[in-house]
């Protein structure tokens, strides 16, 4: 019986991990939800404003990202002749490794073999991978919604499985455990609210193109502990090395390395005290284990998983503990 249950598991891995992900930001959005309905709006009107304010806020985004991107993808293909005419001048850097390496054979010959079945099933799978993820979007989505909307009567239902004696115990622990998840990702999005605003402002002043997209991919990669903000960085500077010049791209990397000292030493601590109680050892070592576990996601939800398990150590595991011992 054991195997077969970790055969399913296994086989329900990716599924699993999505309803981790819905419960994870159905919890930290509850405590806007509590807010609205304290405020006068019923549960399921104050879970349809914030999925459309979501909505919004995503349309907005991709309404910005989604013009700039095609048309660099105009612009690369328009510019594929010249990069092929500089391949043919030994004059230049582009025609020196074509010379030595047979750059242009290369990619003729790989073009020749590739443009046939291999071409179709890459793009096949392209498609496939795409559609995938678009799927597996609107679904976690839906189980946030729904999620959201019967939060309390999931409580309930889960701490009825715990015997009545302890079930009074056991829902102020789980409170608790909640609260400082919803606290964990409110405290997350205004650390990143900050990174999108200094980023925006500081790209306004160098001049570099799509500030508005990059200042949003740094937020959002901001989300993530530890390494959001350095790839963020270097993806910022890239750009800015590309478009603008490379005093750009050294300023743009200081303030990331300022802003990441910042936010490490003076900002997280703050918000993280406030709401999770948890300390930077414990931060750091959660997260490696929950991105080696599952990656992205473990590293999203380990600092609030970190919060729960001390939590019950302290409130739990110690004080049996001491009176065992006593």
């Amino acid at each position: 019986l054991a195997l077969l249950l970790g055969f399913m598991l296994h086989a329900v891995r990716h599924e699993l991990v999505l309803l981790l992900v819905a419960v994870f930001v159905a919890i930290g959005l509850d405590p806007a939800v509590r807010w609205l309905v304290r405020r006068g709006l019923s549960r399921p009107r104050a879970v349809a404003l914030i999925a459309v304010v979501a909505v919004l806020l995503l349309g907005a985004f991709l309404a910005a990202a989604l013009p700039p991107l095609a048309r660099e993808a105009t612009q690369l293909v328009n510019a594929a002749p010249r990069y092929a005419r500089e391949l043919q001048d030994q004059h230049n850097a582009f025609g020196r490794l074509n010379a030595k390496y047979h750059v242009a054979r290369q990619v003729e010959q790989s073009l020749g073999k590739g443009l046939t079945v291999g071409a179709a099933g890459g793009l096949l799978s392209a498609g496939t991978a795409v559609l995938s993820f678009t799927v597996q979007l609107l679904l976690t989505l839906v189980l946030i919604i729904y999620f959201l909307a019967d939060l309390p009567r999931i409580k309930d239902a889960v701490y009825r499985l715990v015997p009545l004696h302890r079930r009074p115990r056991f829902g102020l622990l789980a409170d608790e455990v909640t609260v400082r998840v919803g606290g964990y990702v409110l405290g997350n999005f205004a650390t990143s609210v900050v990174a999108v605003i200094t980023s925006y402002v500081l790209l306004l002043i160098l001049g570099v193109p799509y500030a508005l997209v990059l200042s949003v991919l740094t937020g959002v990669l901001d989300l993530i502990p530890l390494v959001g903000s350095s790839i963020a960085g270097v993806l910022v500077a890239l750009v800015a090395l590309a478009t603008v010049s490379p005093a750009a791209a050294l300023i743009t990397v200081a303030f990331h390395v300022v802003y990441r000292l910042f936010e490490d030493y003076l900002l997280n601590p703050r918000v993280l005290r406030k709401t999770v109680d948890v300390s930077p050892l414990v931060t750091i070592v959660a997260v490696i284990l929950g991105g080696s576990l599952l990656g992205i996601v473990g590293a999203l939800i380990a600092v609030p998983a970190a919060a729960a398990v001390q939590l019950m150590l302290v409130e739990v595991v110690y004080p049996a503990r001491d009176q065992a011992t006593s």
